[in-house]
């Protein structure tokens, strides 16, 4: 980037800075709201964080939309556009090919399907948050961001089917297990199947399991696959960290339950945090701008956290056209019409829409032209794309009382599949795995399908009551990383794309070292930057030696390694580029450069599926062939001596050219950076503007806080970290924190844009604020929502 870039970026974000700031919502003081049927307080705290205390079940979500708007009202129009499909009305021809992905997908008809079947209570809240934002929109006192003067755009009304929509999006990035098959039988077509196998998940032996054995599970207890778009408008990932830990390990005298969950960063956050106080409704924790309710935190009876469960919830079919009548596919011996929807799509630029046609069989979605595979012609079958209950179950969680009210919210969230951690006040912990899990006729979805036949359908589920689940176990703790949920004797088929569990193993190894943990070992265990495997793939070294200096040289770094993977540590950064060169120099002779990366969890789309289940196991592979010195995979690359000693060799020349000639100056954090991304920042200068960071950052994906990078572009933190932290004390929720980065607002002008990055950084939490006396003692402001008539 040139000075002059630069000193243009200056001007420009002073003078934006300005100009939000004289755009930021109103948070003190009286509104007049038409809409609500009484007055609402709105404390935001120091943090910026709202407690909304209203009289009733429909004031209290009207509010959290007019909240929600006055925060990230950018943020929501974003994501709501990426699930109606309609970016390109903005952005143009950069954003076409996600919103086609979007519009085959269906988001935008489940999201107008999943509100129209809902009822009750359920349908009330959707439409009172609906409403809360149109408010704001309406209000003659409300200012739009700064984002929509630059874009020439205002926003819409909002409609409970953008909420829908939007959430459907969600459901179906934490349900992405079709797209391994494709890279599976890409891999297996390239070099066989006995050769792929070699390469096949395993999960790495004395790793732990969720629920180890001896732990009832099965009984109630009571081509060119990159699209270019317009930016990172919604975070992806792929993994968290969840654990509870009983009274009696706890210095405390009570359960506590910790989460961090990791997605991409971004600027603002996926997250919003609030707190709900209407008639007996009291929750407070993290939602999703966009959409009301709380997803993760505790209310006055229980505390819950989540991960990705890896369950394997989706399969993909090759279907057979009729080449004389292409609207009707075979199945079995009949031949059916598939559902066609043309899908106008406005594109800015354009004098007419684009039609996007969408077929759709009973399996789903044909979606080989979107995903670079118009050979085949592909239909996606998805607990993600199916009717579900999840908004339910999320309001049922939010109100549940103890285990039994927990259990009947898990019940009703279908999908997506989750690992959801539990703890009370009345002193259990638990664990369930929500989300249905299709029963197979015939294979396990490990490859794609011939759709034809009708031997490979799905002819049940597998049932409620016997998925994984635990209630008070033995040991005293539950730990959930996305690793391994059951052992082998589990009676039905789960999945085989767990994470390797190192995360988990370090995590239950800090557990049982020590006696009862205070509060402070959890929030340490939350910055733990151990990297298992970085200390295996050491010991794997032992015996080898080079003539080279420079190998000699990153072997010596090496064997000092203590495998704390700090931002400060030097052998960490030898570690981190000499694996990558060793996976790229090992798997490139025999699949090419491109299906390699793939293999190693490059997804699809850069902002719908940037990543895949795959991702991370490379790491166990390339363990595995070096205690193997025979494979074939070693063979086809030239040998084990030659490969270890080219990638040693090649890490260390690139960081002499990267880093400079001295190696003590090789930290990881100055490869390994933190960016909050803003949603317009691929447009120069706009990232000088709106972005923050690189920060330097310890870790990598397999220490428990994982800060992962992209396979295809390493090596800053762009795939996924923790982004938000909990630690729930069960025996005085007052004494509760969290944290997450990089504030509360989305406004560039306001002091909440950017505050939490710096406390996220060092491992500090904000106090989770609880009773009234504490959220009155840390209040910054005061807003009054005033009913009108």
């Amino acid at each position: 980037m040139s000075a002059l870039d630069r000193v243009i970026g200056s001007l420009l974000r002073s003078g934006l800075t300005w100009l939000s700031r004289k755009r930021l919502p109103r948070i003190e003081g009286k509104l007049d709201v038409p809409g609500l049927t009484a007055s609402v307080e709105v404390i935001r705290d120091r943090w910026g964080i709202p407690h909304i205390y209203a009289a009733n079940l429909h004031d209290l979500f009207f509010a959290q939309g007019f909240v929600h708007a006055q925060d990230r009202l950018f943020q929501m129009e974003m994501n709501r556009r990426l699930a109606q499909g309609q970016l390109s009305e903005l952005f143009g021809e950069l954003a076409l090919d996600t919103d086609r992905t979007a519009r085959t997908f269906g988001f935008n008809r489940l999201g107008r399907d999943d509100f129209s079947n809902c009822s009750g209570d359920l349908c009330e809240v959707i439409q009172a948050y609906s409403d809360g934002v149109n408010a704001f929109l309406q209000h003659p006192q409300s200012k739009m961001p700064v984002e929509f003067t630059l874009l020439g755009h205002h926003p819409e009304p909002w409609k409970p089917e953008d909420t829908m929509a939007f959430t459907r999006v969600m459901i179906w990035q934490l349900s992405h297990a079709w797209y391994s098959e494709v890279i599976r039988a890409q891999v297996v077509e390239k070099v066989g199947a006995k050769h792929a196998g070699a390469l096949e998940i395993q999960f790495p032996p004395g790793n732990p399991l969720t629920l180890p054995a001896g732990i009832e599970f099965n009984r109630l207890d009571n081509a060119d696959l990159q699209r270019k778009i317009g930016g990172p408008f919604l975070d992806q990932g792929k993994g968290s960290n969840a654990w509870a830990i009983s009274a009696g390990r706890s210095a405390t005298g009570k359960p506590v339950l910790c989460n961090d969950m990791h997605l991409q960063l971004s600027l603002p956050s996926i997250w919003y945090e609030v707190h709900l106080v209407a008639e007996d409704f009291n929750v407070t924790g993290v939602s999703l701008p966009g959409v009301p309710l709380v997803l993760v935190g505790h209310n006055a009876h229980i505390a819950w956290g989540m991960t990705l469960a890896f369950t394997d919830c989706e399969d993909l079919y090759i279907e057979k056209f009729d080449p004389q009548n292409p609207g009707r596919y075979q199945f079995k011996d009949d031949w059916r019409e598939a559902t066609n929807y043309p899908e106008p799509i406005k594109v800015k630029g354009r004098a007419d829409p684009y039609i996007e046609n969408v077929v759709v069989t009973h399996h789903g979605p044909v979606i080989s032209d979107v995903i670079g595979e118009p050979g085949q012609r592909l239909a996606v079958c998805s607990m993600a794309l199916r009717p579900c209950q999840a908004f339910q179950g999320w309001l049922e969680l939010d109100r549940a009382k103890d285990w039994e009210g927990f259990v009947q919210a898990m019940r009703l969230i279908e999908a997506p599949q989750l690992n959801v951690c539990y703890a009370d006040v009345a002193g259990n912990i638990g664990y369930w795995v929500t989300g249905k899990v299709p029963i197979r006729a015939r294979g396990d979805g490990s490859v794609p399908a011939p759709g034809w036949t009708g031997e490979y359908e799905w002819v049940g589920e597998v049932p409620f009551e016997e998925m994984p689940h635990a209630l008070n176990p033995a040991s005293g703790y539950i730990v959930t990383c996305n690793h391994r949920i059951v052992p082998d004797d589990y009676p039905y088929f789960l999945g085989n794309a767990w994470m390797n569990g190192y995360r988990a193993r370090r995590i239950v190894d800090y557990i049982e070292s020590k006696g009862k943990l205070s509060l402070e070992d959890h929030r340490r265990l939350h910055i733990d930057f151990t990297c298992l495997p970085g200390r295996e793939f050491v010991a794997l070294l032992n015996g080898f030696d080079s003539a080279d200096a420079d190998v000699r040289l990153a072997l010596e770094l090496l064997r000092a390694w203590d495998g704390v993977l700090s931002a400060e540590s030097v052998p960490g950064t030898i570690y981190e580029v000499s694996r990558y060169r060793l996976v790229r120099n090992l798997l490139e002779p025999a699949l090419g450069a491109d299906l390699a990366l793939r293999l190693m969890g490059k997804g699809f789309h850069p902002l719908l599926l940037p990543t895949h289940e795959f991702y991370g196991h490379d790491t166990v592979a390339i363990l595995r062939l070096l205690a193997d010195p025979d494979s074939w995979w070693w063979q086809q690359a030239g040998g084990r001596q030659a490969v270890l000693e080219r990638s040693l060799k090649e890490a260390v020349a690139w960081l002499h050219v990267t880093l400079g000639d001295d190696p003590h100056q090789w930290r990881w954090g100055r490869l390994h950076r933190a960016i909050f991304a803003h949603s317009l920042s691929l447009q120069k200068p706009l990232d000088l503007v709106f972005n923050r960071g690189p920060f330097p950052i310890g870790g990598d994906t397999d220490t428990p806080c994982q800060t992962a990078m992209l396979p295809h572009d390493p090596y800053d933190n762009k795939a996924w970290a923790p982004s938000y932290r909990q630690v729930v004390d069960m025996g005085d929720l007052s004494q509760s924190v969290a944290i997450f980065p990089p504030g509360q607002s989305g406004q560039l002008g306001s002091p909440h844009y950017d505050d939490l990055i710096e406390p996220w950084l060092k491992g500090e939490y904000h106090p989770q604020l609880w009773t009234r006396q504490q959220v009155e003692s840390h209040a910054e402001g005061r807003l009054i929502l005033e009913a009108t008539g």
